[in-house]
């Protein structure tokens, strides 16, 4: 062979070579670059996947606040109840058909929080369990109060219990709700709001999110939110910065979360009885059926002495309340008296409380000659101990089945107290506060039964009788609106997801009626606050 062809071959054969190189280096640069891909869509998968597995452990959550709800209340209070109940609200596991993973990594549970308020009517930290509405001020329903007398300025009152609220600001908001177009003595309507660029309309009517107080007046984010911007209710060290607010004292904490810890649109009861039965009206015109109605619950003496308040209203000689007692009327106990039926009930009654400490004056069946019925709901705290829980349990005066916005004085926040003490010392003195304070139950069902009624304060002597029918329209010991942040997470290191819900739970059914995701402020809490258990 040819010295020149050897060369030529030689020189092929490099080519390939070459080719061959470059070939095996793409594909390696592809390999690596696929398996790249391949493990990025791989991590990415398993993120999704537990991401999508923490928001199904906190939607399962608030499904389990619906089952709780939906459970008798004797039952519930025997498992731990809805407040501050650890045992049955932190670190639980949802069920996955039994199959728990052995591995922290792989656990994902949910557990309820909401804010902690200590003896002294304060926030502090979190707790396990549900917030009640009802400890809250009702901004759509606070211009009923503020009706029963417009010149003494109750709403006013009520809203300058608040942190940092001024008087001005107050009647902003007042102004901001009500229907009329005249603005209060320091308030704005709509000249106000249609000068100002860009120009807007006041809501004049009810609110239908607290993020609306917002465009009133003078009112800024840091009085409506306060501090805790990531919502855990605590002032984390990134947060710190933030801890003033111009005139406002918040050496206690109050204004952490701003006015928005203390205010819903969403506050209410249902006035039933605790097994769900609709109670007796006492109202109810059928006074023969009413007195059978009542007799189931009540002893004979009090069952007729409500018929007989009903046809003859109260009686006091003393007060020279009607017409004064002729020699020949007798004075009878209400188990004796013969009522007329016939008559029916030309007197109603506005509270349950009315009925205690009077007599009544009726005509008998067959008589002309009035009779006075003799007290049977005597005004001592021992007697009322007894009979003013059956009441109450039992018994309504005004028909509905929910009664909104009173707020609840086992749960309510000290500034909300004061604020009625202040809107009407002659319903709630300032030393009656601290009593409250001093001597209430969070969740009464589970340790204080006797504390079920806002009628406690007067039962116990912490109100008289006449204080406490001012304020039986304003307070109530309970509601059945709830709020509390459901946080769906893992034991160990993962995505969580943090959902506030409002469950409504005065229908026949838990409803839930709002649910807000949280999750974009992080995480908030720490697995060790939520809860969790080590591998073995």
């Amino acid at each position: 062979m040819r010295r020149g062809d050897t060369s030529m071959k030689r020189s092929a054969q490099g080519s390939v070579l070459l080719t061959v190189l470059i070939v095996v280096v793409m594909l390696t640069i592809t390999c690596v670059a696929y398996y790249d891909w391949s493990f990025a869509e791989y991590k990415s998968a398993g993120i999704g996947q537990r991401q999508l597995q923490a928001n199904l452990a906190a939607e399962s959550g608030i499904e389990y606040l619906r089952y709780l709800l939906s459970l008798d209340e004797s039952y519930l209070a025997t498992e731990g109840g809805l407040t501050n109940n650890a045992m049955g609200m932190q670190a639980v596991l949802p069920d996955m058909e039994g199959q728990v993973p052995t591995q922290a990594a792989l656990r994902c549970r949910f557990s309820v929080v909401s804010p902690a308020v200590d003896t002294y009517g304060e926030f502090t930290g979190l707790r396990y369990g549900l917030e009640d509405e009802s400890a809250r001020l009702n901004l759509n329903t606070i211009l009923v109060a503020d009706a029963r007398d417009p010149e003494a300025g109750i709403g006013r009152m009520l809203l300058m219990s608040l942190p940092g609220m001024t008087e001005s600001m107050a009647d902003a908001i007042l102004d901001w709700i009500d229907e009329d177009e005249e603005p209060r003595e320091l308030g704005a309507e709509r000249e106000h709001y249609s000068s100002l660029s860009p120009p807007y309309e006041p809501q004049n009517g009810p609110l239908e999110s607290i993020d609306q107080l917002l465009l009133v007046r003078d009112v800024t984010p840091e009085l409506l939110y306060g501090f805790d911007r990531n919502k855990n209710f605590q002032i984390d060290a990134t947060e710190a910065q933030l801890y003033a607010v111009n005139d406002v004292d918040n050496s206690t904490g109050s204004m952490n979360r701003g006015w928005a810890a203390y205010l819903t649109l969403r506050s209410a009861e249902k006035n039933l009885r605790s097994d769900g039965t609709p109670k007796i009206d006492i109202n109810s015109d059928d006074l023969e059926a009413l007195h059978e109605e009542l007799s189931e619950v009540l002893d004979e003496e009090q069952a007729s002495f409500i018929i007989a308040y009903r046809q003859g209203g109260p009686y006091d000689e003393d007060n020279n309340e009607g017409p004064s007692a002729s020699p020949d009327e007798e004075t009878k106990g209400a188990a004796s008296v013969n009522f007329d039926y016939e008559q029916g009930g030309s007197v109603p009654i506005n509270s349950i409380l009315d009925v205690i400490g009077v007599q009544s004056r009726v005509v008998e069946k067959g008589q002309t000659q009035r009779t006075i019925v003799d007290i049977a709901f005597p005004d001592d705290p021992g007697s009322m101990g007894s009979y003013l829980p059956l009441l109450m349990e039992n018994c309504t005066a005004g028909g509905q089945d929910v009664i909104p916005g009173r707020l609840n004085i086992n749960q309510a926040p000290r500034v909300l107290l004061a604020g009625i003490s202040t809107a009407m010392p002659d319903a709630l003195p300032p030393q009656a506060v601290e009593q409250i304070l001093a001597n209430r139950s969070f969740e009464p069902a589970i340790d204080r039964p006797e504390q079920l009624y806002e009628t406690w304060l007067l039962t116990q002597g912490v109100v008289s009788l006449e204080e406490m029918k001012l304020l039986m329209p304003l307070v109530t010991a309970g509601g059945d609106i709830f709020r509390a942040q459901v946080v769906g997470y893992y034991e160990a290191d993962g995505p969580c997801t943090r959902l506030e819900a409002v469950v409504d739970n005065t229908g026949g059914t838990p409803q839930i009626t709002t649910i807000r995701d949280f999750s974009p402020l992080g995480a908030g809490f720490t697995v060790q606050q939520l809860g969790y258990t080590a591998d073995q």
